[in-house]
């Protein structure tokens, strides 16, 4: 495996990865809504490694998020603009 940043083989291992000081609380990848009262598909990335070199930190879905991912994959869009 290769850093997406800078090409280096040199990674941590993979580590928990949080966004608060919260318990439980993880990044999430979000994309637009299906319709307008559908919720948002969320996908949390529950993991990451980090290049040696240059920092960049990789994070990685869930098992879990990654199968859901798969599965909606053909009907999600991009980020929704703000008004």
């Amino acid at each position: 495996m290769r850093c997406g940043v800078c090409g280096s083989e040199r990674l941590s291992p993979l580590g928990e990865l949080i966004s608060g000081e919260k318990w439980g609380e993880r990044l999430r990848l979000r994309f637009a809504r299906p319709g307008l009262l559908k919720p948002r598909p969320e996908f949390e990335a529950g993991l990451a490694r980090a290049c040696l070199d240059c920092g960049a930190l990789l994070p990685f879905l869930t098992e879990e998020a990654r199968r859901r991912l798969e599965a909606a994959a053909a009907t999600l869009t991009g980020p929704e603009q703000p008004d």
